[in-house]
Formats: structure tokens, sequence, C-alpha cells
């Protein structure tokens, strides 16, 4: 792309459907708001609870299809709430009628039967009071819903957290990247059973006397509830977002309403857009982690040797860039003619960075606006408003994402140069693991027990009577009411797993050094055509990319020396955290 004529960056005036809602970081993605709660609860919390937020740059996915999943999981959820307890209020009803109609059934003696305390009903009125009480007391506090309750908590707050979140969903739950908080409670699994074991005994004993079936009926019909759900889960998960299927199926569309339809506008234009709403506290929010980045300011002196360039003019970042572009078009080109290599997929585009306004439509979003602001921004040098040229490479089918950010200053004899690489990593492995599992064993599930596997799947229920639906959680109570247009989360960096394997590292580290070359050489060629020295320009390169200096921390700007070696791995943060604090205390990947 070339800055010489405007006309030439013309974006189209409605935005074209994503080229990424078919792409794995999507499927995945999309798996994840059926098999994980709490993920779904932030891609809705943050899209329709808070959309008066601009959402930041979606690279390799497509957020309307994701959003619009998170909401049929979220659908299928609340109508198993709604029957869930329905079955709940029922069962209750049925065991506390009789203390309000005072017409108790059965006859054989039961410790939930009120006329086996008959005994203490005698022909003094004082002893009829007497039994009328203790039954209603009986009645009240010990009874097969208070019993199943009790059971259903203990079993449920002896699971790990995320084996209480997962269990409701699939069929079983991998280990991996999580594994070590999915291990079981030691004594408290074995309270739990016992618990289990007392309550099936009564249930039983009162089943085979005749006297109260309610107490087996119950867990079967819950049992139901769940295992329908869980098999209209995995017949989402099997049918539509199956590795050979997911991409040759159209993308889910959103609910056909007012509000809906105005969401996605919203969000179409914002995602893939050239200028890019940032919060200056996380400015590359969405791009994933910093990777290396470097920068320098050069002095700029004329060459004493060779030709003079006596009507070339002051260094502009408009030439630099001019000359950088079509290096990696050729790159680009080249790969597609010699190769599979990712290189064939680059893009290149240019992006203005602008901050937030007071509201989410005070962002410009029509070509001519967008043009302006992508023409006065390249030599402007300015601290709000900012201009990168972004260079990205979606390696593994989009799972692993390398953005190259260019900034390129020059202010009378000095140039700056700004490169800010960042790597995006894979999609949390358990949706992967999950979703796959469910996918290939959709037969099989018919065979293995199912109605075993919903029984222990059943105290995970509980989740859906506490969080039916669910709000966004993860947020501070500050910015749960915070309206403003800044972005603040990036759902695929919420999603990303904090670990990449030695193949997509080193892919990583080859496309970063292959752009990286034709920035480097781009710049020489500006420099000599305008006859400036490139002798320093050369040295200083050297020292940047081969003597270790780099930035270490991106949250204050500053140019940091690593003794010599050069920086290598990703910086993540933790699971489920994101923005600037979380970057600085982020583990390193090798």
């Amino acid at each position: 792309m070339n800055f010489q004529s405007s006309e030439q960056w013309q974006p189209p005036q409605e935005p074209p459907p994503s080229p990424y809602a078919g792409s794995e970081a999507t499927r995945l993605m999309c798996a994840g708001v059926y098999l994980d709660p709490e993920f779904r609860r932030r891609v809705i919390g943050e899209l329709v609870e808070h959309d008066e937020r601009t959402v930041p740059p979606s690279l390799g996915f497509d957020l309307i299809t994701v959003l619009a999943h998170a909401l049929r999981a979220r659908t299928l959820e609340l109508w198993t709430g709604a029957v869930l307890a329905v079955l709940w209020i029922g069962f209750w009803y049925s065991e506390i009628r009789p203390v309000f109609d005072g017409s108790p059934s059965g006859a054989s003696w039961s410790p939930y039967n009120p006329q086996s305390y008959s005994s203490y009903a005698n022909s003094s009125s004082s002893g009829q009071l007497f039994g009328s009480s203790v039954q209603h007391v009986t009645l009240l506090f010990v009874n097969f819903a208070l019993l199943y309750a009790l059971v259903t908590l203990v079993s449920w707050f002896a699971k790990p957290a995320e084996v209480r979140e997962y269990a409701l969903y699939a069929p079983a739950t991998p280990g991996g990247t999580r594994g070590t908080a999915r291990r079981s409670g030691g004594w408290r699994t074995a309270v739990a059973v016992i618990f289990q074991l007392l309550y099936w005994m009564a249930a039983l004993s009162g089943l085979f006397s005749g006297t109260d079936p309610k107490g087996v009926v119950f867990p079967l019909m819950l049992a139901a509830t769940v295992g329908g759900h869980r098999l209209l889960v995995a017949q989402v998960v099997r049918r539509e977002l199956g590795r050979d299927t997911f991409g040759t199926r159209p993308p889910r569309p959103l609910p056909d309403r007012p509000y809906y339809r105005r969401l996605q506008q919203a969000i179409t234009a914002e995602q893939y857009s050239q200028l890019v709403v940032y919060d200056p506290a996380d400015p590359f929010l969405g791009a994933g982690f910093p990777y290396r980045p470097w920068s320098f300011a050069l002095e700029l002196k004329r060459s004493k040797t060779g030709p003079v360039v006596t009507d070339a003019g002051d260094l502009t970042a408009r030439a630099v860039l001019d000359l950088i572009v079509p290096r990696l078009a050729a790159l680009r080109q080249a790969a597609a003619e010699t190769s599979l290599d990712r290189l064939r997929e680059l893009e290149i585009e240019h992006l203005v960075f602008l901050p937030y306004g007071p509201t989410r439509a005070d962002v410009p979003r029509g070509s001519a606006e967008i043009n302006q602001h992508i023409a006065e921004a390249v030599d402007e040098g300015g601290e709000r408003r900012r201009h990168f040229l972004r260079v990205r490479v979606g390696a593994w089918d989009e799972q692993v994402v390398l953005s190259v950010l260019l900034r390129v200053h020059t202010q009378g004899q000095l140039l700056v140069l700004e490169v800010v690489p960042h790597v995006l990593g894979p999609v949390w492995r358990d949706y992967e693991l999950l979703a796959d599992a469910m996918a290939q064993r959709g037969v099989r599930l018919r065979r293995r027990r199912p109605a075993v596997s919903a029984f222990t799947a059943a105290p995970a229920a509980l989740r859906i009577l506490l969080h039916p639906g669910g709000r966004a959680s993860g947020t501070t109570e500050d910015d749960a009411f915070l309206v403003s247009a800044r972005p603040m989360v990036s759902l695929r960096e919420l999603a990303a797993s904090p670990t990449v394997s030695i193949f997509q590292e080193l892919d990583v580290h080859r496309y970063l050094k292959t752009v990286q070359e034709r920035i480097i050489d781009g710049v020489r060629e500006a420099l000599h055509n305008q006859g400036y020295e490139t002798g320093r320009f050369e040295q200083t390169v050297v020292q940047v990319m081969e003597g270790g200096i780099h930035i270490g921390s991106m949250s204050g700007g500053a140019v940091a020396t690593n003794g010599g070696t050069a920086q290598t791995g990703v910086n993540v943060p933790a699971q489920g955290t994101t923005g600037p604090a979380s970057r600085q205390a982020s583990a390193e990947i090798r």
C-alpha cells in the first residue's frame, strides 16, 4: 500500500463478511462458550452487557460467530435451569404438602412418614398435640427434598472449582493445562460419597417398602434433565463445531432483533478497522504479548562519499514506509510461489491508534475519515494519535498470531524506529481436547452408561440454579459499573493458553526474523536514496538485534539491556487476567 495516493487505501463502504469465521481459533472459542461457563459469561458480559465499549482488534477470529454461539449456549442453560427449578419446587412441595393439608399418607413405619409417630398420639389431647407437632417438624426438617439438597451441596463443594464448571457439559474431563486444579479433594470426596450412600439407602428403603418413592424418582428426573442438556451440547459440538464440519457450514448468525443487528454492525466495523481505539494504559490490547520489542533513535548525517543528493529533501516517515511495504509484499509473493509457508498469507495494513472518546459512536468509521487519519498521522509523530504499520502472520490456522507493529518518526535530523512484535498464543488446549473428544465419542456415548454419567454430573447442575444465565465475572465492581467507550478486555487473550510448543515458538522466531530483515532493508535503502550515511544505522541495528538491547517493559517504555544476550520466549499472563498488570507479572515461555 502506497501513501502517494489516498484512493489506493479506500476501505469498503460496508465491511465484508469475516474471512476468519471458519478459522480454528474461532472454532475453539465457540466450543469454549459451551464448555466453559466462565468464558461464556465474559463473552456476553463484554459484548452485550457492556455494549458501550469498543472492541479491540480481532486477530484471526470472528467475534460475531463467538457471540452467537455464546447466546445459544446461554439459552440452552436457561431452559435447563428452568426445568431444574420446576423439579426442585415440585419435589419440595410434595414433601411438605402434608403440613398444610393435614392429610399424611402411608401406613408403614418410615422416618419420613408422619404416621410413624402416631404412637405419641394417645387419648389425651396434649398427646395428640405433641404428636402433631412432631409430625410437622419431621415433615419440614426431615424429608427427601432436604436430604438430597444436602447431598447435592456436599457433592458440589467436594469438587475442585474447575470440575464444577466442566462436569455438567463434558462427558469427560481430560487432563491438560488445568490438570493440577482438578485433583479431587481427598477427605471432602470421601464425605460426599458417604452422604450419597446414606441417602440412597434411605431412598431405596422407602421405595421397596412402598411408602415414599419420591426419594428415587426425583434424582432420576434430575439426572435425565442433566443428561438431556449434555446430549444437546454434545450434539451442537459434534455437528456444528467439529474439526471437519465447522469451516464448511455458514457462520451462526446473531438473533434477528434490532438490538443485535445494531450490535453486529458496531462489532463488524470495529474488529477489523484501520482505526484502533485504545486505552493509554494498555494500547496494544488484543494483539497478545510483547515478543522482543526494540527501538532506537539515530542522528542523520549526510554521506561524504558517493553521489551527492541535492534535491531529495528531508527524510520523511512516508518515504521510509513506501520502501518497506513493497519489500514485505514481495516476501509474501515469493512465499506464495515457492512454498506452503505461512508467509504467503502475510497481511500488511496501516493502522491509526486513537484514544477512546466519551461514547462508542464518536469513533469515525467512514472511508474518507479513515483515509484522512492515515494521511495525517504518518508524519505527525504525535503522542495521542499514532500511526503503525502492522505486519501480521496467522500461523497454525490462526492459533498462533505474530503481529509486528512498526512506527517510523523523523524530526529534523533524527530518525526514530520502533518495532513492537506481539504474539498471541493458541486457544486453551482444554477446549480442543473436550470438543474433539465429544465429536469423536458421539456414537460411543450411547453405550457408555449415560445414566451413570448423568448421575455423577447431576450435582454440577447446582451451578445453573446459582447462576442462571450468569453475569460477567472477573471484573472489579468499578469496572462493572463503569460506562466508557474504552476497550477493556480482549476475549481472544482470555482464551489464550500460557504455553506454546517448541515448533510454534521456532515458527514465530523465524517469521519475526524474516519480517525484521525486510524492515531493515527498507530503512537502509531510504537512507541511501536520501543521501544519508548508512554505516551508523547498520552498527545500531547489529547492536540492537544481536547485542540484546530491547524494551523490557511496555508499561514504561524504557530501554533495557540484558547483558549482551538476546531475549527469547513469549511473555504471557496467568489465565483469566488481562491488561498491563498481568503483562508485567507474566511468566516467560521458553
